[in-house]
């Protein structure tokens, strides 16, 4: 229910002509916008995955060299479960992993009922700070339409534009006349978080034509779904839609969101993905991260995001013995 209150009013702050574009038929005879549609067109599955299971309050005891990650969800699906499936540890030594946000992986740390927690945003500025940490990849926010969009290209400064509510309809992108509904997740208020840093500086300022969603997966789903709609998302979240043609993603200044251009620079659209630490214990996490910045690890973190090498996240185990 609070996820339907939360587009109701998010659709209300379109207007009415811009709710019925993006809803593409949310209308009742004589051109009112009818609730009841609405709700009709938000009872279906809008979030695909269950939201992620919590460390429970009560473990078994840990099994010899186990370490116990809880964070970020963009990390846990990013790369971390997948990490945490091929990792095998000194005495066959697993990692096991729970999603969340940053505070519950700050949190949890702090508790000691996980090693490491996961941050989506920089450490500096979070609640984390002052916890030892490290960089471990950097996830590649994409823009992302419908794939009936004619549109294939947005500008940095276009974004901002829409991002504060000043550029409002697809045909200044040189697509269709049609309102434009932003969506995009708030999220992490009290920190630098990076789309927000780079086109709001930092202030929750959103375009009140937008939608403020709780959850990645909204994003990508109500884009799919309707041909106004343009979302702001970790391509953790997208490339299962895009790979399966129901989104695209748009270059931005010509350059497509990849790899490659976040690494030299020409994609700026991207943010820190890193774990923080109450202390270093040599025995359970040098191999864990060893595995990880070693090339098994780092071919299964670019399956969705960035990895990072052991000299970028200044990977030194040995100024810890």
């Amino acid at each position: 229910m609070q996820r339907r209150h939360l587009l109701r009013a998010g659709l209300a702050g379109l207007g009415l002509a811009g709710a019925a574009l993006l809803l593409g038929g949310a209308r009742s005879g004589g051109g009112r916008f009818d609730p009841d549609r609405l709700d009709a067109l938000l009872a279906g599955d809008v979030c695909r995955t269950r939201p992620d299971e919590a460390i429970p309050a009560s473990l078994p005891p840990r099994a010899p060299g186990e370490l116990r990650y809880q964070g970020t969800h963009i990390l846990t699906h990013g790369a971390f479960r997948d990490l945490a499936a091929a990792y095998r540890g000194p005495a066959d030594a697993q990692v096991r992993v729970w999603g969340g946000g940053c505070d519950d992986g700050i949190a949890t740390v702090r508790r000691g009922s996980a090693d490491l927690g996961g941050l989506c945003c920089p450490v500096k500025g979070s609640r984390g700070e002052g916890l030892p940490w490290l960089l471990v990849a950097h996830d590649i926010k994409v823009v992302v339409a419908h794939p009936g969009n004619p549109v294939t290209d947005v500008s940095f400064e276009q974004l901002r534009a829409l991002a504060r509510g000043k550029l409002a309809n697809w045909k200044a992108l040189g697509g269709e006349d049609r309102a434009i509904a932003l969506v995009a997740r708030e999220h992490c208020p009290d920190y630098f978080e990076p789309i927000r840093r780079l086109l709001l500086d930092n202030r929750p300022d959103w375009t009140p034509r937008g939608l403020l969603v709780e959850r990645d997966e909204q994003i990508t789903d109500l884009v799919s779904r309707y041909q106004g709609g343009l979302g702001l998302v970790s391509w953790v979240f997208a490339k299962p839609l895009v790979e399966a043609g129901r989104l695209k993603t748009l270059r931005v200044d010509g350059v497509t969101p990849d790899a490659a251009a976040v690494r030299d620079g020409r994609y700026r659209l991207h943010g820190p993905l890193s774990v923080v630490y109450r202390r270093w214990e040599a025995e359970t996490m040098r191999p864990f991260f060893d595995f990880l910045y070693g090339p098994r690890g780092a071919a299964i973190t670019a399956r969705a995001l960035v990895p990072v090498g052991a000299e970028e996240a200044d990977y030194r185990p040995a100024r810890w013995v």
